[in-house]
């Protein structure tokens, strides 16, 4: 449910900051192979990589973590 959610939370704040996925990855340091995993939940995020994602998306931590 963890990764689901975050990776949910992922790809909402992306598509509302309007970054498409390969610029994103690009700007975390990522492959867009392991963004589009950790959009579709089949990979975790550790917790400095999901700091750096809630940085660049102008979010907290907290609120990838949220469900919504």
């Amino acid at each position: 449910m963890y990764n689901i959610t975050v990776g949910w939370n992922i790809r909402r704040w992306r598509s509302f900051r309007g970054k498409k996925q390969q610029a994103f990855a690009n700007e975390i340091g990522i492959s867009r192979n392991m963004l589009s995993r950790y959009e579709n939940g089949r990979s975790s995020v550790s917790v400095m990589q999901l700091q750096k994602i809630a940085r660049c998306l102008q979010t907290s931590v907290e609120v990838l973590l949220t469900e919504n």
